[in-house]
């Protein structure tokens, strides 16, 4: 029998060369394809860079007209508003430019209808989580390059967009009806300046009534005209009852004309300049014909007015007033006659609605109440709110605003 010859050693040898060659060659194709296919999703990302860079809801041209829009252009003495920090709302409309003048861009979101890529479709990377709310004030920053989502462009110009213009409801202004005026006058100032102070600090116009012929009467009326209050001469007058004492420079019964006219001169000459003149106590001289047409004659002299504290119903003041075509002031409601503070307030809210049936109310009160000052502090910003204004007679007698 014949032999079967075995391989020898050298083409085992080269057998296996050729196995590993083979091996190796097979790994570079995979690496090679591997490559190629990476090399291919990083070309398809660097294509999709500037066609998302195209789609930029904020473009160039807007972002800097905003930033770079000069002051000059809202108009001088209008109350037009700042422009606030861009934010996700519906923007209002402003004054200040139109649509027309100033077009918005309308945002169209990314989807498949607006871009056209290539075959392959193209993944957008994650964008940053930074919201558009958070950027005050406007800055010139180039806008992101591939938005994930599209975001609502800023506009400072509170410009409405061509989406928001119609459905953003349009907010009307109403104004506040207006109750009536209200007129405070505080009387008996004179007899010290600590009782005085509270009345000077008070937030709102009012009138101080100062006596005459006291230790502090000149003070008063001077600081009271300094607090830039409204000063009045509360001219002393005899009342029914002769026992009460109406203090110097009083009008008394039985007195002739000329002596009240000298008497009423030398009061107002006291604490002048004033506004006009009421009286205190005074509920017999009120009532006197022969006096009361003497103290009209110096109101008339002096061009003041004469506010009837109406201490009686028998005053003669209204009357005489018609006879001489004057116009005078009658007090609606006395504010102390009772140091409580709920009766206090009580007469403060019956003023209120002769205020609004008359158009205005006259309050007198006085200096020496501990908590007036105070009650009508802390009434005073509810009263504004509801609708009512604070005055002086002087400044109602201008604008004609008080219904005799």
């Amino acid at each position: 029998m014949e032999r079967k010859k075995r391989p020898t050693r050298r083409k085992r040898g080269k057998r296996k060369f050729d196995e590993v060659k083979i091996t190796v060659v097979l790994l570079a194709i995979i690496v090679g394809i591997s490559t190629a296919l990476l090399a291919g999703k990083a070309a398809l990302q660097a294509a999709s860079a500037p066609v998302a860079s195209t789609l930029s809801v904020v473009p160039e041209p807007i972002a800097n007209s905003a930033s770079d829009k000069p002051a000059e252009s809202v108009p001088a003495g209008r109350d037009s508003p700042v422009p606030a920090p861009p934010s996700l709302e519906t923007p209002s409309v402003s004054s200040v430019v139109s649509p027309a003048q100033r077009p918005t861009p309308t945002i169209a979101p990314i989807s498949s209808s607006t871009v056209q890529p290539s075959a392959t479709p193209k993944k957008t990377p994650p964008a940053k989580t930074e919201s558009v709310a958070k950027t005050s004030p406007p800055l010139k920053t180039k806008p992101p390059s591939v938005p994930a989502k599209p975001a609502i462009a800023p506009n400072p110009a509170n410009v409405p967009s061509a989406s928001t213009a119609n459905s953003a409801p349009t907010r009307k202004t109403v104004a506040m009806k207006k109750k009536g005026t209200l007129i405070f006058v505080f009387d008996d100032a004179g007899h010290n300046l600590a009782q005085l102070q509270p009345f000077l600090d008070l937030p709102f116009p009012c009138s101080i009534a100062v006596l005459p012929g006291l230790r502090y009467s000149q003070e008063a009326a001077r600081r009271a005209r300094a607090a830039g209050k409204q000063v009045l001469l509360h001219q002393p007058m005899q009342a029914v009852n002769l026992s009460l004492d109406p203090g110097p420079g009083a009008l008394t019964k039985g007195m002739a004309p000329d002596r009240v006219r000298a008497i009423v001169r030398a009061n107002l000459a006291e604490i002048w300049p004033v506004a006009g003149l009421n009286n205190h106590e005074g509920s017999l001289i009120t009532a006197d014909r022969a006096a009361m047409n003497a103290v009209f004659d110096v109101i008339q002299e002096k061009k003041i007015f004469f506010l009837d504290s109406r201490t009686t119903s028998d005053t003669v003041a209204p009357q005489i007033a018609r006879e001489r075509n004057m116009n005078i002031w009658e007090r609606a409601v006395f504010l102390d006659n009772t140091q409580d503070r709920e009766t206090i307030i009580a007469a403060v809210e019956g003023g209120l609605k002769v205020a609004e049936r008359r158009g205005s109310a006259i309050m007198i009160g006085h200096v020496w109440s501990n908590d007036l000052a105070d009650i009508l502090s802390s009434m005073y910003p509810e009263l504004v709110k509801q609708g009512f204004s604070l005055s002086t007679i002087a400044e109602i007698a201008t604008n004609g605003e008080y219904d005799q």
